[in-house]
């Protein structure tokens, strides 16, 4: 029987299968130490989005970025013909502690926000260099807002973000990742 379970003696691997799709999983930072791990990974799938995109763990101190686990995450996406999907640019958890000294000075946070942005989509993004696209890395989506809505109650999620802009943070930010980078697909992801 294959990976699929469909019984038949064909051989292969489920990104094989994918064709034109993504078959994708998320990339456990610690993953460089664990062989196997990494091994199927790069076999299995043509799609990862990495932990080492989340705000807290990208900018610890305002304005000093530790992009070595993400470059690391990018490089190893290339080297197995695999794409990438940047998760996530703003969500209420995991976020810097720094960030809560900002509640409800709305200027500056905005600022912060469009600032955080512009440089996470700006180191990935693609440049076109010569008339031929030379790749900074593969982030062809982000996923620009992450769990803005309550599970519960279907309304905006109680967050530094909501608590300070309401709904208007959601906009400004596909608005600074679509400058960013045009050329990057974005979403809400839920």
């Amino acid at each position: 029987m294959n990976m699929l379970g469909t019984g038949s003696s064909s051989e292969g691997h489920l990104r094989d299968h994918a064709k034109q799709k993504y078959i994708g999983t998320s990339f456990r930072t610690d993953a460089f130490s664990d062989q196997k791990y990494l091994e199927i990974l790069g076999q299995e799938f043509n799609c990862v989005s990495c932990e080492a995109l989340i705000w807290g763990f990208l900018e610890p101190v305002r304005g000093q970025y530790n992009w070595g686990p993400a470059d690391n995450v990018v490089a190893y996406g290339e080297q197995h013909n695999m794409t990438i999907r940047g998760h996530n640019l703003i969500w209420h958890e995991l976020l810097p502690t720094w960030i809560a000294g900002l509640e409800g000075k709305k200027a500056e946070l905005e600022q912060v926000m469009k600032d955080h942005i512009n440089t996470v989509v700006g180191h990935f993004k693609v440049i076109n260099n010569k008339n031929m696209f030379q790749f900074i890395g593969k982030i062809y989506a982000w996923d620009v807002v992450n769990e803005a809505i309550d599970e519960v109650s279907g309304e905006l999620r109680d967050s530094i973000w909501s608590r300070t802009f309401n709904y208007s943070f959601i906009e400004e930010a596909f608005r600074t990742a679509h400058a960013a980078d045009p050329n990057a697909k974005l979403y809400i992801n839920e």
